[in-house]
């Protein structure tokens, strides 16, 4: 909506531009909300073709243009705005995963029996923990849980500054950065190439995660999906809450967590369905105890 904004502004030049970006918040509401904006909405219905970036004037005039001279706004013309409070690891280039090397490397010894790769996924608060350590234990497979791989490494580069906003992510309920999480599980699996068969808990949380592990390790041989109401979700998660203290569990992280469970969890259950990979197991007991 800023964009389109500044566009009208650029191609029209208007004497009062208050009362022109008042009528274009009136005219958002009346298409239905910021969502139906488009980059030219307010340059319609002449279709006008924009004028180059500085319309052939300094960045001073232009500014002089478009910022009110009403002593009452809240900035001086060339003030600069207050930073967002935000943080992201794809907005420093030195933490970014495009910053990175990625590594082609073989995970697995070609040359040796693959090991058999069960993925469990499943809501937070769901059992994935529990029921991947029974499947391990009951086959004599391996087992990795990405989420505590990722606690250990944030607890052991705490002073690590990409390490500490990864921390910080996590703590908020947002997915940790793919490829390093990609990394971390190459990484572990190396460690044990001479399984019979493993089993990863928590991972992936999305379809392109999904990809990313197909891509880059290995296609999994079955995915197990613990199906379980958002209700009772929530009440396993302040249960493990109050006897963990997980940095993760805090009510707004756990809000974030399930609203991006909702969200991921149909397209990646249908990616899975397609390739004939997943059985899904609802849960309506303690999983703790059953399977």
């Amino acid at each position: 909506i800023f964009q389109s904004l500044l566009n009208g502004l650029m191609c029209y030049k208007p004497d009062d531009p208050i009362e022109y970006l008042e009528s274009c918040l009136q005219k958002v509401k009346e298409l239905g909300g910021p969502e139906k904006v488009k980059w030219d909405t307010f340059v319609s219905p002449e279709k006008k073709t924009l004028p180059p970036l500085n319309g052939g004037q300094s960045r001073r005039s232009f500014f002089r243009n478009v910022m009110p001279d009403n002593s009452n706004f809240p900035y001086r013309r060339y003030d600069r705005l207050p930073p967002i409070q935000q943080f992201s690891i794809e907005s420093d280039t030195d933490l970014s995963e495009t910053a990175e090397l990625i590594e082609e490397y073989d995970v697995f010894d070609p040359a040796r029996p693959r090991p058999k790769i069960i993925l469990v996924i499943g809501g937070p608060g769901s059992g994935k923990g529990t029921q991947s350590l029974k499947i391990a234990e009951r086959y004599g497979f391996n087992y990795i849980s990405v989420g505590e791989l990722l606690r250990k490494k944030i607890h052991s580069t705490s002073s690590n500054r990409k390490w500490s906003l990864i921390a910080k992510i996590i703590t908020t309920g947002e997915l940790a950065p793919q490829e390093t999480t990609i990394t971390e599980i190459k990484q572990r699996l190396m460690q044990i190439p001479d399984e019979e068969g493993i089993v990863i808990d928590g991972f992936p949380r999305d379809v392109a995660q999904a990809i990313s592990f197909e891509d880059q390790i290995c296609n999994p041989d079955l995915v197990v999906f613990l199906a379980c109401s958002s209700q009772r979700l929530k009440e396993r998660l302040l249960k493990r809450a109050e006897q963990q203290g997980r940095p993760d569990d805090n009510l707004k992280a756990t809000q974030r967590r399930l609203m991006n469970f909702k969200q991921n969890a149909v397209p990646l259950v249908k990616y899975f369905q397609e390739k004939g990979l997943i059985i899904t197991v609802s849960l309506s007991v303690d999983t703790s105890e059953t399977l």
